[in-house]
């Protein structure tokens, strides 16, 4: 049998949910885009039509876009989360309450005062905790680190606590398993790689997507070096085919049947550059391959650099 908090711990959490609901949540660009591409129109009166209309096909899944938790919600219940630790049962027993007690809130349509009252249908009610995994929690050396992590700069604030707590939510949506491989990597990726660096998000959410990817994974400066000869071989095709196009016509291609392969040639140039920063930062080295972009940061006129660091970043 699962193990349950308090059932005040649940009722802090239900509270913490009811009060966020209340004051209402902002209609996000995609929410518009899908509106005004499915139904013509991203209105607050279509908006308030549709949501009445429960024969309408789109209806669920607008409502599942709208619902969706966003980084707002996540970052102002994530203390909670940390303190009381509920376990699954709990998600289980606050499932049941926001079913039988509907949790209300109302709609702020983007560029307009107009607002649509609605309440969380309980239909969605277990897919929205289930986004939220409320039971996950960080290994606690891991927790340990995040605790003392300067993390102002991930906030807009500029306060470390908060910057903590988007971290926070940012692993707890990857959900690892945290073996004690994967443990140790991030806890040296936190170590070594500074919030303050401009390409610090980009680089957390990429290796949590790549860990998720590769659980089973018993060294990562290995996985990461796979993953970059991959796209590298990848990134030469494309290239070759990119000039190849570009000095032959249509036809020529079509009658000797060459097939252009799709690639994203910059998302694949931006990928390399971000695993040899992290492996860089991490490992201490990186595997050097002919034509791969590289970034150096090799600091600037009014810097001055002790000869040994310049040999660093530059091996």
């Amino acid at each position: 049998m699962t193990p349950l908090a308090s059932p005040s711990s649940r009722s802090i959490l239900e509270d913490a949910l009811r009060q966020y609901m209340a004051g209402g949540i902002a209609v996000t660009k995609d929410v518009c885009r899908f509106m005004e591409a499915t139904f013509g129109d991203a209105s607050a009166d279509t908006l308030r039509t549709l949501l009445s209309d429960e024969s309408s096909a789109e209806r669920d899944s607008l409502l599942d876009l709208v619902f969706f938790p966003d980084l707002s919600l996540q970052t102002a219940i994530e203390p909670i989360m940390e303190d009381h630790r509920l376990t699954s049962g709990d998600v289980t027993l606050l499932a049941e309450q926001l079913k039988v007690a509907p949790v209300a809130t109302h709609l702020r349509m983007p560029g307009t005062d107009a607002t649509v009252p609605t309440a969380l249908p309980a239909f969605l009610i277990d897919a929205f905790l289930a986004r939220l995994n409320i039971p996950w929690q960080p290994a606690a050396a891991l927790s340990a680190l995040l605790d003392h992590l300067a993390a102002g700069a991930l906030a807009p604030t500029g306060d470390d606590k908060e910057g903590r707590l988007r971290l926070r939510v940012l692993l707890r949506n990857a959900a690892l398993r945290q073996t004690p491989v994967q443990v140790r990597f991030l806890c040296d990726f936190f170590e070594r790689l500074s919030p303050e660096d401009k390409d610090f998000v980009d680089k957390v959410t990429f290796m949590l997507v790549f860990i998720k990817e590769h659980e089973d994974s018993t060294n990562f400066y290995l996985s990461l070096m796979d993953r970059k000869k991959f796209i590298f071989q990848h990134l030469l095709k494309a290239r070759r085919s990119e000039a190849f196009a570009a000095r032959t016509n249509m036809e020529t291609m079509i009658m000797t049947g060459v097939r252009t392969p799709y690639f994203d040639i910059p998302t694949g140039e931006r990928t390399l550059v971000l695993i040899d920063s992290i492996a860089i930062a991490v490992f201490g080295r990186t595997e050097c391959l002919e034509g791969t972009p590289r970034r150096v940061d090799l600091g600037n006129h009014a810097e001055t650099l002790d000869p040994q660091e310049l040999i660093k970043r530059l091996s």
